[in-house]
């Protein structure tokens, strides 16, 4: 039952969240203000979300993710709200960055899903979750460009911002899920562990700046290249969303032939190629449109593949921790791309060949990274260094509420020392983020 509403929540939250963030970006154009403060606004917005992300991720281990998202959902929709009024860039990017603070939509039901699901069904859960995410992405945009012409920007955003604000009634049913008691936890990892654990920050961060690209601005990208109405770019959005939730349907099957691995490095590298393709396909439209779909598509259905690759090593019992920290440098990244956006604008024009090919680089290197990390594992396994525990620190407190981090075993401030005690397999899938990378 938990998890019904988790999903309520996110159906709600995701349409809401979704809607806005189509039709946000044009108003500000329609406002006459250019790209370089399109890129600043979402520059802070990405900052507010990693700070925002880490913040809120600590605190709802201590009042619970039903208290957290209630605190902040609100919040999150009264800023929303006041960014439509704001008429100065400076009021812009300050209420961008608390907007952003307060957005905790993606990763409290993504951490609630996973605490709310056995060994068993933790995967199932996670990928219902995520299959609900591209729904309302379907929804939002598709919705949001009939909205439009209709009602106008202000309106249709006022009206997303009452959207997410009554996403709050099905978290009122929730169990107010809280992290276990803090004592004695215990992070051990092992040598494969921590070649995973980098990999994931890292393949999270690089694709997070070149997905960061197309999420923050790819309503901007059709709107100065071809001049595309809002309703046809809500429509490729949502051709975007619905094409990816149909094919992540079937995406397992493709795992089941060739491997995880193998899947994954040649998702990531088709995306590639892709990317360095769009600076020549900007001539046609058509050709445009289609390549990035197939880009959006390609990479998402990598997501869950993704998840579940690092979901077999990472530890259970350490699930804020990794996601608070995994979402703030994706954001921080995020943050790196408007930047870079703004930077490629100040001319009083977007150069988006150099733009398109600056983003390749970004998954190029993922590519390589993942390679990488395959070769590695596989190395390590070969010689039985995968299960050699590098690292075990146990936490500790007392009645009086104190804790401290205390060290075990021989690896105290020598990350070159090993333990010859090899930890057992473990097939338990860990909760960690799901990045939605669109």
């Amino acid at each position: 039952m938990s998890v019904l509403w988790i999903n309520v929540y996110t159906f709600l939250i995701g349409v809401a969240r979704s809607s806005y963030s189509v039709l946000y970006n044009l108003f500000l154009r329609s406002q006459g203000f250019d790209n370089v403060v399109v890129g600043r606004a979402t520059f802070y917005y990405s900052w507010g979300l990693a700070f925002g992300g880490l913040f809120f991720s600590s605190l709802s281990d201590r009042i619970g993710r039903k208290n957290t998202i209630i605190l902040t959902i609100p919040l999150f929709s009264l800023l929303g709200f006041l960014r439509l009024l704001a008429n100065t860039p400076i009021l812009i990017v300050m209420l961008s960055l608390l907007f952003g603070f307060f957005d905790t939509s993606i990763i409290l039901p993504t951490i609630s899903v996973i605490e709310s699901s056995d060994d068993r069904k933790r995967l199932r859960n996670s990928n219902i979750n995520f299959a609900i995410v591209m729904l309302t992405g379907v929804l939002g945009y598709f919705g949001a460009g009939l909205l439009a012409p209709w009602l106008g920007y202000f309106r249709s955003l006022t009206l997303s911002m009452l959207f997410a604000l009554a996403s709050v009634i099905p978290v009122l049913l929730l169990p107010n899920l809280k992290r276990a008691s803090r004592l004695e936890r215990i992070l051990e990892l092992n040598l494969g562990q921590i070649v995973m654990l980098a990999y994931y920050t890292v393949s999270g961060a690089l694709v997070s700046f070149a997905a960061g690209i197309f999420i923050n601005f790819g309503n901007v990208i059709f709107y100065d290249i071809f001049s595309f109405s809002p309703t046809a770019i809500s429509a490729i959005l949502a051709v975007s969303q619905l094409s990816t939730a149909a094919t992540s349907l079937f995406s397992h099957k493709l795992t089941e032939k060739v491997g995880y691995k193998l899947s994954l490095f040649s998702l990531y590298g088709a995306v590639t190629l892709l990317i360095y393709t769009l600076p020549i396909l900007m001539s046609n439209s058509i050709a445009f449109s289609f390549g990035y779909i197939l880009r959006f598509v390609l990479l998402n259905i990598s997501t869950p593949m993704y998840m579940v690759f690092c979901l077999t090593y990472l530890p259970r019992n350490y699930v804020a921790t990794f996601s608070g920290l995994s979402y703030f440098i994706n954001n921080t990244m995020r943050a790196y791309s408007a930047y870079t956006f703004s930077k490629l604008s100040v001319s009083g024009w977007t150069d988006y060949s150099q733009l398109f090919l600056t983003t390749g680089h970004y998954y190029l290197l993922n590519t390589v990274a993942t390679l990488a990390t395959f070769a590695m594992l596989t190395l390590l396994s070969s010689k039985g260094l995968d299960k050699k525990v590098l690292i075990k620190l146990e936490q500790k407190g007392d009645f009086s509420g104190r804790k401290y981090l205390g060290s075990s075993g021989h690896v105290v401030g020598r990350l070159h020392s090993f333990r010859t005690a090899k930890k057992r397999d473990s097939k338990r899938h860990s909760g960690v983020h799901i990045h939605h990378r669109y």
